[in-house]
């Protein structure tokens, strides 16, 4: 569930109020109140059968709001006032919620349907309601601002876009998601060169990042919330593989999506068939720069040297390198796939990973 900045002020108020070490959290577990906070706790299932229950565990009180789409209260503490305490916070942030949904307006039934929150013989009534189409070529643009708010950076978002056809919403603290409406037969690369024109204005006007990711269309309402979850798969994903770019296109990350379900075990074991001890001193940042930058120009030797601003002699001598030390000649297509899907192994087995 979803708290805009405004509701968000308003629970965490009374979470101060109640006990400066009361927390919030979402279905999954993850802290949503207070800010910042970035633990993750693991639901136990007699609080999930039964949210409204209170339930007493470790040194803390849980709680859930409803019994349909709860977020929970934990109150540090086991005794009866305690219990007490969290029952009767859990019912105040409830009546906010359910005053909240009371409200709800257009952006907020769009941010409810993407995010699943929204039953599917409701979404006949909340898109007629609110006149959403229901069919239509469209795909999600899920943009995550690091260093700003997705509230100051909205306004820039929305001057951008198609105003009868395009709905942009908040969908978290600093992230934004626009419901983009697109061609039948689905012009990516359009829809590529208008999210680069959001990354670099948005670049110019405050000097920061933003991370873009672009959904598959989708041609029904209902299947909104998958588009959804793809635009945020993509950062994920291509993150993950591709730490120095910005944008990542869903469809483009086949393999990266496929080399994700392989364990990490699996990973380690494979990629050190190339990457070891012995190969260390090989593959440093230069050579891997030059590895990356041939692969990124589609093997082609003059336009990757000139890229790199050498000679193209120099280029065959450090791919010769690599062919002597390891047996795979990287100007050979097959020998280049299995070199970057090792490579990527690697990145997968890395435990960070940037989760929105």
């Amino acid at each position: 569930m979803y708290l805009d900045h405004h509701l968000s002020m308003k629970i965490s108020r009374i979470l101060d109020m109640i006990d400066e070490s009361a927390l919030l959290l979402d279905e999954n577990g993850n802290v949503v109140l207070p800010e910042g906070d970035q633990r993750v706790f693991n639901l136990p299932e007699a609080i999930r059968q039964q949210p409204t229950k209170p339930l007493v565990y470790g040194g803390i009180t849980l709680i859930g709001t409803n019994a349909e789409q709860p977020v929970f209260v934990v109150l540090q503490g086991i005794s009866e006032e305690i219990r007490k305490l969290a029952m009767l916070c859990a019912e105040l942030i409830n009546n906010l919620l359910r005053e909240d949904l009371a409200q709800t307006n257009r952006e907020q039934s769009l941010r409810m349907m993407l995010r699943g929150e929204v039953e599917t013989a409701e979404f006949e009534a909340l898109a007629v309601e609110h006149d959403i189409p229901l069919t239509g070529t469209r795909c999600v643009v899920y943009a995550y601002f690091p260093e700003q708010t997705a509230e100051s950076a909205l306004p820039l978002l929305q001057r951008m876009c198609d105003r009868e056809t395009d709905i942009a919403v908040e969908v978290g603290r600093h992230a934004v998601a626009l419901f983009r409406t697109v061609a039948e037969d689905f012009d990516l690369d359009s829809v590529i060169a208008f999210c680069q024109t959001i990354e670099n204005a948005f670049h110019m006007e405050t000097g920061q990042e933003v991370l873009i990711g672009i959904s598959e269309p989708h041609e029904d309402l209902v299947e909104i919330c998958d588009a959804f979850e793809e635009s945020r798969t993509a950062i994920n994903v291509g993150r993950m593989y591709h730490a120095h770019h910005n944008l990542f296109v869903y469809r483009n990350l086949l393999l990266e999506r496929f080399l994700r379900e392989i364990s990490p075990e699996m990973s380690v074991s494979y990629n050190s068939r190339i990457f070891n001890r012995k190969t260390a001193r090989l593959f440093n940042d230069e050579m891997i720069h030059t590895i990356e930058t041939f692969f990124d120009n589609s093997l082609n030797l003059s336009e990757t040297a000139r890229k790199l601003y050498i000679h193209r002699n120099t280029l065959v001598y450090r791919l010769e390198k690599v062919r002597r030390a390891i047996g795979l000649d990287l100007r050979n297509f097959d020998d280049a796939v299995t070199f970057k899907m090792m490579m990527l192994l690697g990145k997968n087995a890395n435990s960070w990973r940037i989760r929105l």
